[in-house]
C-alpha cells in the first residue's frame, strides 16, 4: 500500500513549486526547527499521545501549513486526494491532543468532562454587615422571655433576652461555599452548600456546617425526584435564597412560619414537576421534621421503666404523675418519634399565571412582560416535644435541640406545652413588571396539644391532685407580610419597603409583633452577585400573654419551685427596636 505523504514533505514540495530554493527552503526548515528537530522532520514530525488506553503517534500541523497546502492544491503541486488525507489526519490529531476535560470561569469555577458525563461548578459567597441598633428601656428592664427566650445549660432553663439600649457590631453574616453540577448525565444533579457564618446576635464563634447536600433526578419532567438535605418547598420566603433578597434580613414572621417551625431545611424526599416546563407546579415531600443534620432520634418523650408511667423528675412528665408511679426518677428510656405517621408531610402548589417570576424578591431582570404567580402550601409536623414536664423544664435532655430551635425562630411561646402537632397553611402571591415587584404571604398554624385541658402548674404534694392550673391554653398562631420594590435605575438601584404582622398566640392579647422595613439597594454589576444594601427596620413586640415556666403561676410542688420563684415576664411595655444595617455581598 502506498504511504500517504506527510504534511511536512508536502509543504516542502509546495515551496519548491513556488521557486523557493536554497535560502528560501533553508529559512523554511529553520522555522520548522523551532518546533521540531531536523531529525524529527525527516522522520515525520509529531509525538506519541496516550488516548483511550493506547499510544498514538500524532503528526504536527498548524493553520499556516494548511493554508499553504490549499494553495498547493490550486497550483497543482499536490492532488486533492492528498489534501483530503492531510485534513482528515489533522482532525484526528486535534481530537487526540485535546484534554479530556474543559475548565473555565463563568459566575463560578467550572469543570466539565468532554463527554458531559460530569460537571462541577464551584462558587463562593460572603456578606459582611454593620448593624447599628437602638432598643428602648423595656429591653433592659424586662426583655423578651416569651418569643425569643434563651435556654441555658444542659437543662435548658429559661432566661429573658435582655440587652442595652444600643449596640454597634460588625459580623460575617454570610460565608458560603457551593458545589453543584451533574453526574453521569445532565439529568442527575447534585448540590452541596457549606456555611461558616455567625448570626447577628450569636454569642459563640461560627463553625463550618453542611446546609445542603442533595441529588435530584430530572429524567422525567413531570416527576423530578430530590433526596437529601435542602430547603423544604413550602412557601416563597422559605424557598428564596438570601442571595436574592430585597432586605438585609428576612422578617421575623418569615422565620417563625417555616414548614417545621424549627428550620427552613430538613432531611427527606420531594417529588415535583419541572418548573421550567409546566405552568402549574406541584411539590410533595416527606421529611424527618426536626431540621438539618438531625435524625428523628433527637425527638422523643421520656418514659419510666414502669410501663404506663411517664419519665421525669419532681412528679413526672406530664405533671403530675399518675397515681402509683415512681417519683423523682430521670432516665432516657424513650418513646422515639419513629412511626411513619410522625414524619413531616409537606405539599405545595404554584400556578405561573404570567411568565416565570421565579423566587427572587425583586425584578432585577427588568421584565418586559408581566410576571405573576400564586401559590399555597400545607405542612403537617406531628409529635413535637416542646418539653412536656412543667415542673422541671429540662427533663427531656435530648429534646433541647428542638426547644432551642423553636425559640431561635420566635416560637418560644409554644415551649412547655407538651407534645404538640403543627398544621401550617400558607398562601403567597408575586407580581413583577419593568422593575416593579409586589409580593405577599399569609400563614396560619394550628397547634394541637396531646395533653388536653389546661396545663397543671402546681400540686400540694407529689402525685397529688392539681391545685393551680395555667390561666389559659395556648392558641394558634398567624401572620402575614407584604413587600414591594422598584428599580430607580434598571438593574442598578432599587428601593423596597415591607410590612409584617404576627400574632404568636391567638388566645393572648397584647402580644402582636409588627415590623416595618425600608431598603435601598445598589447592584454594582447589574446582578445579585455584587451588591450593597442599606436597610432600616423597626420592630414592636408585645409582651402580654402567658408562657409556661416564665409567667405566674410558675410550676411548683408544695413550696418547691424547680424552675425558680420569680416570673420572667415582668412587663415594662412594648419592646421596640430600631436598626440600620449596611451589608456588602459578593458572589463569585
Amino acid at each position: 500500500m502506498q504511504r500517504m505523504a506527510s504534511p511536512v514533505s508536502l509543504l516542502i514540495r509546495s515551496y519548491s513549486s513556488f521557486g523557493l530554493s536554497g535560502v528560501g527552503l533553508g529559512l523554511l526548515l529553520c522555522c520548522l526547527s523551532l518546533f521540531h528537530s531536523t531529525d524529527a522532520i525527516s522522520a515525520e514530525a509529531g509525538r506519541l499521545v496516550e488516548k483511550d488506553g493506547r499510544y498514538v503517534f500524532v503528526e504536527s500541523m498548524d493553520p499556516a501549513m494548511k493554508l499553504l497546502l490549499e494553495r498547493a492544491v490550486k497550483q497543482g503541486t499536490i492532488t486533492q486526494e492528498e489534501y483530503d488525507g492531510v485534513v482528515r489526519a489533522s482532525q484526528e490529531r486535534a481530537y487526540l491532543l485535546q484534554p479530556s476535560f474543559r475548565a473555565w470561569y463563568d459566575r463560578g469555577f467550572n469543570l466539565s468532562m468532554n463527554d458531559n458525563a460530569f460537571f462541577l461548578k464551584i462558587r463562593a459567597r460572603f456578606a459582611t454587615r454593620y448593624t447599628q441598633r437602638y432598643r428602648n428601656d423595656a429591653y433592659r428592664e424586662s426583655g423578651d422571655s416569651k418569643n425569643f427566650p434563651e435556654l441555658l445549660g444542659v437543662f435548658g432553663d429559661y432566661r429573658a433576652n435582655r440587652s442595652i439600649d444600643q449596640s454597634s457590631t460588625f459580623n460575617l453574616r454570610i460565608a458560603r461555599l457551593y458545589f453543584m453540577g451533574h453526574l453521569f448525565s445532565p439529568d442527575f444533579r447534585y448540590y452541596i452548600q457549606l456555611a461558616g457564618e455567625t448570626a447577628e446576635n450569636a454569642q459563640s464563634p461560627g463553625a463550618l456546617s453542611v446546609l445542603d447536600m442533595n441529588v435530584t433526578s430530572t429524567h422525567l419532567p413531570w416527576m423530578n425526584v430530590q433526596v437529601g438535605q435542602y430547603k423544604v418547598y413550602f412557601n416563597r420566603s422559605q424557598i428564596n435564597s438570601t442571595a436574592s433578597m430585597q432586605f438585609a434580613s428576612r422578617a421575623l414572621v418569615m422565620d417563625a412560619f417555616t414548614a417545621s417551625g424549627i428550620n427552613r431545611r430538613d432531611v427527606g424526599l420531594t417529588i415535583m414537576n419541572d418548573e421550567e416546563v409546566y405552568p402549574i407546579n406541584y411539590y410533595l415531600g416527606v421529611f424527618n421534621g426536626v431540621g438539618p443534620l438531625v435524625n428523628r432520634f433527637a425527638q422523643f418523650n421520656s418514659e419510666e421503666a414502669t410501663v404506663g408511667c411517664p419519665g421525669g423528675a419532681t412528679g413526672g412528665n406530664p405533671f403530675p404523675s399518675p397515681a402509683g408511679c415512681p417519683t423523682n426518677t430521670r432516665n432516657l428510656n424513650a418513646n422515639l418519634r419513629t412511626n411513619v405517621n410522625e414524619l413531616m408531610y409537606v405539599a405545595r402548589l404554584q400556578a405561573n399565571l404570567m411568565g416565570r417570576p421565579g423566587y427572587g424578591e425583586g425584578d432585577l431582570a427588568y421584565s418586559e412582560s408581566p410576571q405573576m404567580a400564586v401559590g399555597g402550601g400545607y405542612a403537617y409536623n406531628p409529635s413535637i416535644d416542646t418539653s412536656s414536664n412543667n415542673a422541671f423544664v429540662g427533663i427531656d435532655l435530648a429534646n433541647l435541640h428542638v426547644r432551642r430551635s423553636l425559640a431561635a425562630l420566635g416560637n418560644g411561646r409554644m415551649l412547655g406545652q407538651g407534645v404538640v402537632d403543627f398544621s401550617t397553611w400558607t398562601l403567597d402571591y408575586v407580581f413583577k413588571y419593568r422593575g416593579f415587584s409586589l409580593q405577599g404571604e399569609y400563614w396560619y398554624r394550628n397547634v394541637t396539644r396531646h395533653n388536653k385541658g389546661l396545663p397543671c402548674m402546681q400540686t400540694a404534694v407529689v402525685g397529688g391532685p392539681c391545685t393551680v392550673f395555667s390561666p389559659q391554653e395556648f392558641g394558634n398562631s398567624t401572620g402575614w407580610t407584604v413587600q414591594s420594590g422598584y428599580y430607580l435605575i434598571p438593574r442598578k438601584v432599587e428601593v423596597a419597603a415591607r410590612y409584617a404582622w404576627w400574632d404568636p398566640d391567638t388566645r393572648s392579647g397584647g402580644d402582636l409583633i409588627k415590623q416595618v422595613d425600608v431598603s435601598l439597594n445598589w447592584f454594582l454589576s447589574g446582578t445579585y452577585d455584587h451588591q450593597i444594601m442599606l436597610t432600616y427596620s423597626n420592630i414592636a413586640m408585645g409582651q402580654d400573654g402567658f408562657a409556661i415556666g416564665r409567667s405566674a403561676p410558675l410550676p411548683a410542688v408544695g413550696a418547691t419551685f424547680p424552675s425558680g420563684t420569680v416570673p420572667l415576664d415582668s412587663r415594662a411595655g412594648t419592646l421596640i427596636e430600631n436598626a440600620v444595617r449596611i451589608q456588602y455581598q459578593i458572589f463569585f
